[in-house]
């Protein structure tokens, strides 16, 4: 009898330490795996994530009227959301805009959309959304242009410009592309 109640304590036991590991294993999040992707010229600046979804933080320096940002890969890109969050701007910025622009060779690049018309003061945020344009019919041919891209080409970079600049104009740019 003895030996009876010490196999089912150990048959009981056994079935608890199974269910804490099932239920451990349940709760935990899945793993899953990420592809490396393409650098862009200056390096790693992009993270990708799960269901073609792509952050970035592309590198810029705003201290004269004009900077362009470094370039992202963006051959499977249909929309980006944009935000440039100003940190302290010294002297003063008026008239500013980001006109987005991308490459189909790594090379040349074309405006991609309109400028964004942004504000350059201590703790603006700006933000916008750029979407390709989707054709009426099923098949649309654009207008053949040496400047314009209604498209994401192989690289996305964003060029900043001002009428007028003061000395220093930090900011933090990020880009979920989808």
């Amino acid at each position: 009898m003895n030996y009876r109640i010490q196999g089912r304590r150990g048959l009981i036991a056994t079935g608890v330490i199974g269910l804490l590991l099932l239920a451990a294993y349940c709760l935990l999040p899945t793993a899953y795996s990420v592809k490396a992707t393409p650098a862009g010229p200056s390096g790693t600046n992009v993270q990708p994530r799960p269901v073609g979804v792509i952050t970035d933080t592309p590198a810029i320096t705003i201290t004269t009227a004009a900077a362009t940002s470094s370039a992202t890969p963006t051959t499977s890109a249909r929309e980006a959301q944009i935000q440039w969050t100003f940190g302290t701007v010294s002297g003063t910025y008026s008239s500013c805009s980001v006109q987005a622009k991308t490459s189909y060779d790594g090379t040349n690049y074309l405006n991609l959309g309109s400028a964004a018309t942004v504000t350059a003061t201590s703790g603006a945020v700006n933000a916008w959304t750029i979407i390709e344009e989707l054709g009426a019919n099923s098949v649309t041919t654009s207008a053949v242009s040496s400047s314009v891209a209604l498209g994401f080409g192989q690289l996305t970079e964003f060029a900043f410009s001002c009428s007028s600049y003061g000395t220093a104009a930090p900011v933090a740019v990020s880009v979920i592309y989808r």
